[in-house]
């Protein structure tokens, strides 16, 4: 199936987690909030997330400075 993810098209498998794009990416989980959708999925909700056809994924990643 086709998802979003920061506005790139990617090919994932049916009934993947949102922690398996992640994956697929080679996104690092740490210092990163994601949204799916519109919605802020906490770490610990991404494992047991369910993506389906045409999902849109948003990641930011934190850093520092001024």
């Amino acid at each position: 199936m086709q998802i979003t993810v920061n506005d790139r098209i990617l090919e994932i498998a049916d009934n993947a987690t949102l922690q398996d794009a992640l994956n697929a990416k080679e996104i690092a989980p740490q210092g990163i909030a994601t949204a799916l959708n519109g919605r802020v999925i906490p770490a610990q909700a991404r494992a047991a997330t369910i993506l389906h056809e045409g999902d849109k994924i948003v990641i930011i990643k934190a850093f520092y400075g001024g």
